[in-house]
């Protein structure tokens, strides 16, 4: 398995801090135009910088009737494709308590392809490989 560097951790650790804050100046730096996703059943979406930071408010009044806590995420490989776009693979937890003193930790994976230039990452493409709904079902029998 190949190291992490120091770059590409730092570049997680902030990608990590603005997710959990839902806060779109923190996003918009680390995020291409357009931003490309693709999920385990096959669906690929193509969204504009605006519209997926517009989005952030959304995906955080959802993830809060969840329960939301926080959400982590490490890479554990990256994999240089060339000069200026580099996959990484990760290991994520997003922890959701929807009742006080239970939580449920959702662990997932999933592959980002970053285009660096000035050696500043952008994000241009990720694919989620578990659907975070049937994880809550498969990891703890729990159906939102």
């Amino acid at each position: 398995m190949n190291q992490v560097s120091d770059k590409i951790r730092a570049f997680f650790e902030e990608f990590e801090r603005a997710n959990n804050a839902f806060d779109p100046d923190l996003l918009a730096s680390l995020v291409g135009d357009p931003l490309v996703g693709a999920d385990p059943n096959g669906v690929v979406q193509a969204i504009s910088k605006k519209d997926y930071l517009a989005g952030t408010a959304k995906s955080q009044q959802y993830l809060q009737s969840l329960g939301f806590q926080f959400v982590k995420v490490v890479p554990v490989e990256e994999i240089s494709l060339s000069e200026h776009y580099m996959m990484v693979k990760t290991k994520g937890t997003m922890r959701l308590e929807k009742i006080k003193g239970q939580p449920i930790d959702l662990v997932h994976d999933a592959t980002y392809i970053l285009f660096i230039k000035d050696s500043k990452p952008q994000i241009v493409f990720a694919l989620s490989h578990e659907d975070p709904m049937k994880m809550a079902q498969e990891q703890h029998g729990v159906v939102y």
